[in-house]
């Protein structure tokens, strides 16, 4: 279950895909990406709030050709067995959220939408695989 921040998206943006090699620049954006979710978390003191949060880059342009989507999934766990995503309004602010899509759009070129995984595991893996 992913929750697409921004505007409602028409289907057929859904079924383009943006060429994606495993290369500097792409690296360099994921990285991009993960250190703004990183300082966010950080500056708001909710480190401690989740137990892994992977940040992933994937090929969808959303409709803007050459884009991809950003999907960040903050994930609570005792065992990685077993797991739930962190819930906005429960476990982070919903504002830090917005502000991680936010500045994310404003600050990492080629990045077209920024998506929110509130998949629980099972049935999902705690990363995306």
């Amino acid at each position: 279950v992913v929750f697409v921040f921004g505007k409602a998206i028409k289907e057929p943006s859904l079924h383009t895909i943006t060429k994606t090699l495993l290369n500097r620049g792409t690296c360099d954006q994921l990285r991009a990406a993960d250190s703004i979710v990183t300082q966010e978390l950080v500056s708001n003191n909710l480190v401690k709030k989740v137990a892994q949060l992977p940040v992933i880059l994937f090929p969808c342009d959303f409709g803007v050709e050459g884009g991809r989507g950003v999907a960040i999934r903050t994930f609570i766990t005792n065992d990685f067995m077993t797991g739930v995503p962190a819930r906005p309004g429960k476990h982070l602010p919903e504002s830090v959220l917005n502000t991680m899509n936010d500045k994310i759009l404003q600050n990492v070129k080629g990045v077209s939408r920024v998506c929110y995984d509130l998949t629980s595991k099972p049935p999902a893996t705690t990363e995306w695989e």
